[in-house]
């Protein structure tokens, strides 16, 4: 036996019992501890040099401010644009010699030009003498890495005040946030602790920007929005979540932030559930730049098929003429069966696109399952599209959801739905469905019952006859089933299992109780279809 300041240890079940249930809260709040994420917006070090990412420069020359030699293969920061060549030499006296965009400043000094020489962007004109900058094939002229202004050489430099430039309601300027250090797994991180909203009109943006979407073309755009903004607000959402991105907006409350959401249908849902779960006292505008596969949401909004690489400043000026809709939004309740007199949880989930049962849901249903077992086959926007069609195809001939009206029940405002032979049924919430369809509208040759708005409160409910019928619809050459338009929804899955989407989300659902009402709105931006140029 042992004695333990005063407490012996007799080994008898109570003690054991005490003793393993300290153990287990010891370990839980270790783990706690070692996994613990600040909630508030992880930033990069202050003066730990420039962030780097290796290109090829083949549309235009441009030399190395270190060395001052052309080069084609090298390296440049995404926050400023300084360049290098691929020598390590000329990379560190970059780091050590070139100053990067300061991510904070003392408001006291002022906001003033920072200047980087050479490679500049083609066709600017010198701010003092109107000409045309970089006339000669050599590292010459300057650039002001917050306004965009340039200069040449000899002409004298604008007066020194920066006041960033055309972009200035939307730069968060450095002057105005201030910067602290906190402990993540045992490294010190700076995180944002401050932000102090400059004097005039002001709509800071902030660009969520996830990587992996669209060929690749994720990571483009965070290098060109952190180019023109300050890259504290621009943030990769693979890196940083959502919750802790927007958490910057809870340091200026009365401010009215523009979040630019650049991905997916899926993207775009993920930061608004964000945007929800942090109740924000000012909710944030919501623009989309399409980089995934269907952008079914984006196409509602006039925002095009998909970004291709379009120049990123024509992409802003969009978005500033843009006007500002309530769009809905649904909530969709799950209340499956139990067995043996088991409940089973009710699962909640948020509809902004589109809900479906049925043979459409099953064509994404298996495009979702070997996604997953070979991830490297669907990296490509065209290619995935052929997938979708490949699918589509194989389940004209299976029929797997044949017979579907025999399976589910359909209420929609109390009323039960008459249901014909049908293979889908399909709860729209916007004007695009599966890559760019409009299924209420249908062909355009039958009269529309009642017109369709993502801010009426109201829901479409089509039926789908088959995967055929599909195929029909997304060349306009047939006419959805249009069952019903209403405020509240109620499904009932009487047996089997059927597979089943939300926002293109798929699984199998068992039978339940599917019920979908009215969610808070969101502020979204919305193109006038005149404007749409990305189609």
């Amino acid at each position: 036996m042992m004695n333990i300041f005063g407490w012996e240890w007799r080994g008898d079940p109570f003690q054991c019992t005490c003793g393993t249930l300290f153990f287990c809260c010891l370990s839980w709040l270790l783990i706690k501890i070692i996994f613990w994420r600040p909630p508030k917006l992880i930033v990069r070090e202050c003066g730990q040099g420039h962030s780097w990412y290796g290109t090829d420069f083949i549309d235009k020359p441009t030399y190395c401010n270190s060395c001052k030699d052309l080069f084609v293969t090298g390296h440049s920061c995404d926050s400023c644009g300084v360049y290098s060549c691929s020598e390590e030499k000329c990379i560190e006296n970059a780091d050590k010699q070139i100053a990067c965009k300061s991510l904070s400043l003392s408001k006291s000094g002022g906001m003033k030009h920072h200047w980087i020489r050479g490679n500049l962007p083609l066709c600017r004109e010198c701010e003092t003498c109107g000409d045309f900058c970089c006339r000669e094939p050599r590292l010459m002229d300057i650039r002001c890495v917050w306004c965009q202004t340039t200069c040449h050489d000899e002409c004298s430099k604008p007066s020194s005040v920066c006041h960033l430039g055309k972009y200035q309601k939307w730069i968060i300027p450095p002057s105005s946030v201030s910067l602290k250090s906190v402990w993540v797994k045992g490294v010190r991180k700076q995180v944002v602790k401050e932000i102090i909203p400059p004097d005039g009109p002001w709509q800071p943006m902030l660009v969520l920007a996830n990587r992996k979407s669209g060929d690749g073309m994720g990571q483009s755009v965070l290098q060109k929005f952190r180019y023109l903004l300050n890259p504290v607000q621009v943030v990769d959402i693979c890196e940083v979540p959502p919750e802790a991105a927007l958490d910057i907006c809870k340091l200026s409350p009365d401010t009215q932030y523009f979040v630019l959401v650049c991905g997916g249908d899926g993207t775009v849902g993920w930061v608004l559930a964000a945007i929800d779960k942090l109740k924000l006292k000012t909710k944030p505008v919501v623009g989309v730049l399409p980089l995934g596969t269907g952008n079914d949401f984006a196409r509602s909004l006039g925002w095009g098929s998909g970004y291709a690489d379009e120049d990123i400043e024509e992409v802003l000026w969009d978005m500033s003429r843009a006007r500002t809709i309530s769009h809905d939004r649904w909530c969709v309740s799950i209340r499956n069966y139990g067995y043996f007199g088991i409940k089973r949880p009710m699962k909640k989930l948020i509809m902004n696109c589109y809900f479906s049962i049925g043979c459409d849901a099953a064509v994404v249903l298996n495009f979702h399952k070997n996604r997953e077992q070979n991830p490297s086959l669907f990296k490509s926007r065209l290619f995935n599209k052929a997938w979708y069609l490949g699918y589509g195809t194989r389940d004209v001939f299976e029929g797997v959801c044949s017979k579907l009206n025999e399976r589910i029940a359909i209420e929609v405002d109390g009323k039960a739905l008459e249901l014909p032979e049908l293979e889908g049924v399909v709860l729209l919430n916007i004007a695009s469905w599966s890559s760019g369809c409009d299924l209420w509208a249908g062909s355009g040759l039958e009269e529309i019952p009642f017109q369709q708005s993502p801010s009426d409160g109201l829901i479409e409910v089509c039926g789908l006859y088959s995967s055929l019928h599909v195929g029909r619809l997304q060349v306009a050459l047939a006419d959805p089933c249009r069952l019903a338009q209403g405020k509240n929804v109620r499904i009932v899955v009487k047996s089997g299992f059927v597979p089943t989407q939300c926002d293109g989300e798929p699984w199998e659902q068992s039978p339940c109780i599917i019920s979908v009402a009215a969610h808070s709105p969101a502020n979204i931006l919305q193109r006038e279809p005149e404007d749409d140029v990305f189609s």
